[in-house]
């Protein structure tokens, strides 16, 4: 019998206990303790938390493993991988350096790399993501050896022997690029003179105090950081959580791993309480500097530029003001294994950390913004739990069936490849990496690294000739393209 219902039902019962009858100062942690129990029943959330008002800790909370295997816990010390929230220490270094005139935002790209045929591509490009250069994530080994760990430089090496076209003139669109911020944190070299692990410890971490916060490769590094958070995702072939480098869709983790800038960054929930205070004082950067971080950027055509309908600042996404709010920033970090966030809301004086070394079970943001809801006494849902589903095993005449190439019917250009490797599917996005998908019968299978699923069709002659993705609510279909 799945339990599994009645443990959410009893701890949802719980917390609605705790929302009422108590004053709103003594009610928080209270709240927020029953949140974490709820989406907590079946262990779904491994990671540390801090929100804190006026600076001040008004919850902070370690929860799991910082290895399951060794059931090793996750302390206050515990350092995690930042992923994408990494961007906005990149942004700071950049920023400190244009305030010592020793670069411009309007600097172009070919100042500091006379040889890239990128032509009218400023800094500031880089920092909004509206230089149409295509993200680096997806390579494989056509593009880069993939039997070692490859550095920011290899990247760029990568580009000046074979560069790829421009997705877009530069200015005309907003396009979120992981390669962005690669170059920035070359430039940051070039201009600084030193390595760019160097220049954040001495200009930006030991400043501010953020003593267990560096540049860190997990599997590059020597010596390694003895108190730190694996990345893991739960495997419904083995029915539990693994280690993330051992689901072979993440090899791209080992041959990135010595990458710095767009992440690669490790910190502690505390550390990042230390930086969220950093910035509403001069330490790092003065404070009319520090605002053309939170500037709407504008496209050539003057029109706002826009991720997914927000504005893109220097390494924070520029939300839509609130009166019970005010204005508030954010960045969320996603890599296997790995989830972050940290959402500031400068005019009230609160923030909002979470770490999570778990990656496949549930959306981080959904968890912020109930965080969010029970500090400013706004209504809220709890998220949503994957379910830990089981898969099953298909024949490999089963797996040979649904092999090959689909084009998108709305999109042609942009491609499903769907491969295998010792029985085990994976789904390819054109320009993505390639991610497991599991199989649930024949012709259904669902993605673990989000809510998403697969499901195969037949013609009338028994081949397979078509697939649909479901997510959000969407059904995209792909159309199997004939082998030569």
């Amino acid at each position: 019998m799945d339990i599994r219902p009645f443990r959410i039902f009893q701890n949802l019962f719980y917390l609605l206990i705790l929302l009422h009858g108590l004053p709103v100062s003594a009610q928080t942690p209270k709240k927020l303790d029953s949140l974490f129990n709820a989406i907590n029943s079946d262990h779904a959330f491994s990671g540390s938390v801090l929100i804190a008002e006026n600076g001040v800790p008004v919850y902070e909370r370690t929860i799991g493993y910082a290895n399951f295997e060794t059931r090793e816990p996750i302390t206050k010390n515990t350092m995690f991988e930042l992923a994408s929230v990494s961007k906005q220490f990149t942004a700071m270094a950049i920023m400190q350096l244009q305030e010592k005139n020793q670069l411009s935002y309007s600097d172009s790209l070919n100042k500091y790399f006379p040889d890239l045929p990128y032509h009218g591509i400023t800094i500031r490009h880089l920092l909004n993501h509206t230089s149409g250069i295509p993200e680096f994530l997806g390579w494989d080994s056509k593009r880069v050896n993939t039997d070692r760990i490859n550095y920011n430089s290899d990247i760029l090496t990568a580009i000046l022997k074979d560069p790829q076209p421009l997705s877009f003139r530069p200015g005309e669109q907003l396009s979120y690029s992981n390669t962005n911020y690669v170059l920035l944190a070359l430039i940051i070299e070039k201009v600084s003179g030193i390595g760019f692990g160097d220049y954040l410890k001495s200009k930006i971490f030991n400043p501010i105090g953020m003593s267990n916060t560096r540049v860190y490769g997990q599997r590059a590094a020597n010596p390694k950081i003895k108190d730190y958070a694996y990345g893991h995702l739960y495997d419904p072939a083995k029915g539990k959580f693994v280690i993330n480098d051992l689901i072979a869709a993440n090899r791209y983790q080992y041959y990135f791993d010595g990458v710095a800038g767009p992440y690669g960054i490790s910190s502690t929930a505390r550390d990042l309480l230390k930086w969220d205070q950093a910035l509403y004082t001069d330490k790092l950067i003065s404070k009319a500097g520090q605002d053309s971080a939170y500037q709407p950027p504008l496209l050539n055509n003057g029109k706002p530029a826009k991720l997914m309908g927000l504005p893109y600042g220097f390494g924070w996404l520029l939300m839509p003001e609130r009166k019970f709010s005010g204005k508030w920033y954010m960045h969320t970090g996603g890599y296997p294994g790995y989830m972050s966030i940290i959402v500031r809301y400068p005019e009230k004086k609160k923030t909002i950390i979470l770490l999570a070394n778990v990656y496949n079970v549930f959306s981080i943001y959904p968890l912020a913004q109930a965080i969010e809801g029970i500090l400013f006494d706004q209504p809220f849902t709890i998220p949503k739990v994957m379910p830990f589903k089981k898969s099953i095993v298909l024949s490999p005449q089963q797996i040979k069936m649904l092999e090959g190439l689909y084009s998108l019917k709305i999109s042609p250009n942009v491609k499903f490849n769907i491969t295998s490797e010792q029985g085990q599917l994976f789904a390819q996005l054109t320009g993505q990496p390639k991610v497991e998908i599991y199989p649930e019968s024949e012709l259904e299978t669902f993605y673990t690294v989000v809510a998403a699923r697969i499901k195969f069709f037949k013609n009338d002659g028994g081949v397979v000739n078509k697939l649909v993705l479901f997510q959000n609510g969407q059904e995209l279909e792909a159309t199997k393209e004939v082998e030569n």
